[in-house]
This record gives C-alpha cells, sequence and structure tokens, in this order.
C-alpha cells in the first residue's frame, strides 16, 4: 500500500475536521494534497498525538483526525495510555508505518521492521478498535469511517516506503504562520477568540 494513496482518499473528505500531522514525511505530501485551513502541522516528531488529544477534548463536537508515523508514535508510546484512558469519541488517528526513519534523507528502520506491533501496543493501552491495515480495501473499510464518522480510531497503516515527499517542493510558509492560520481558522468556526498573551 501507497501512503499516497490513503491520503488522496481522505482529502476529498474533509469539511471541519481538524488535521493534525507530525513532522515527518507524510506531512509534505498531505499539505500538498490539502489546503484545508483546518491543517495544522505540529513542528516535532511525536507530539502530534497529544496535541491531537487536547484539540479532542477542548472541541468534543469536532472531528480530529491526527497522522502519525511509526517514528513518531516511537518517540511517544506514553500517548497510548493516555489515550486510551480518555477513549475520546472524535479522535482518529492514522499511523503511517512504514518500517523506516525516511522522512529526511536517511532510511534507517525503525522498530516495527522488527517484531513491534503498534497496534498491538495500542490495543494492550485500551485503545481497543485499534487495527493493522495493509492494502487500500482494508483502508477503505476501517480508515475512512474514521474520517466523517464517530468513535475513537486507532488505524495503523502498513505503507511502502515512498519518497515522493522528497520530490515534493517544500512549502513557503513556516510553523508559525501554519499556526495562526489554523487558530483564526478555529477562531472563526467556533465563534471564539483565543487570546495570544504578551504579543500585543
Amino acid at each position: 500500500m501507497i501512503r499516497r494513496d490513503c491520503l488522496e482518499l481522505i482529502a476529498p473528505l474533509m469539511t471541519d475536521q481538524l488535521v493534525l500531522s507530525s513532522q515527518s514525511g507524510q506531512r509534505i505530501e498531505w499539505f500538498h494534497l490539502s489546503q484545508h485551513e483546518g491543517n495544522l502541522l505540529v513542528g516535532m516528531m511525536g507530539c502530534a498525538t497529544g496535541v491531537g488529544m487536547g484539540l479532542a477534548l477542548a472541541l468534543p463536537h469536532r472531528r480530529v483526525i491526527v497522522l502519525e508515523s511509526d517514528g513518531s508514535v516511537l518517540l511517544s508510546l506514553f500517548n497510548l495510555p493516555t489515550l486510551g484512558n480518555l477513549h475520546l469519541s472524535n479522535l482518529t488517528v492514522f499511523v503511517f508505518d512504514n518500517e523506516v526513519y525516511s522522512g529526511s534523507t536517511m532510511s534507517e528502520p525503525t522498530a516495527t521492521a522488527g517484531k513491534t506491533d503498534l497496534a498491538a501496543v495500542a490495543r494492550a493501552s485500551g485503545i481497543d478498535n485499534a487495527v493493522t491495515v495493509d492494502d487500500l480495501e482494508g483502508f477503505k473499510e476501517h480508515g475512512l469511517p474514521g474520517v466523517t464518522g464517530d468513535g475513537l480510531h486507532y488505524v495503523v497503516c502498513k505503507v511502502e516506503e515512498s519518497l515522493w515527499h522528497r520530490e515534493i517542493p517544500r512549502p513557503n510558509v513556516d510553523l508559525a504562520e501554519y499556526k495562526y492560520r489554523f487558530v483564526r481558522y478555529i477562531e472563526r468556526t467556533e465563534g471564539k477568540t483565543i487570546p495570544f498573551i504578551g504579543l500585543g
């Protein structure tokens, strides 16, 4: 399965969902495919799931989608027991597991290239419906309902090591610009002001 194919299935389904991506290859692909104002690049590996949980708690009526990588999840396994205990009904986490650290120019194996099963770790952490899919039919069956439906979804997507993200021109905006665009989108759609302390 190719990660790009999965993202191309998700992108047309975006309405008012909030989409967070970790700092890895899929964030470049996603921001190339989707110009949705509800996109936020979380600029550190391992932090997107935590930020997603916070948004899902603060905005229980909004669907929050997190795009993770195996490398990012392995850096922040502490998020899984928290998510298992919160069991947020408006959160979906997609883990694109290509079994390598390939967001930069290196391609070194992650633990999932060996015996580590992230869906099994998630289930052991209390995320009962965590699943692994390895083809597009499985992604359509188990992944797409998490984009527009209800419930907590944790979908580990076994994908090939695609290097398409290295061929895409990098965005010409920085993390701060993405952040402010995201915040203003939430303000506009929620009818609330989000204060920035000490900046004016």
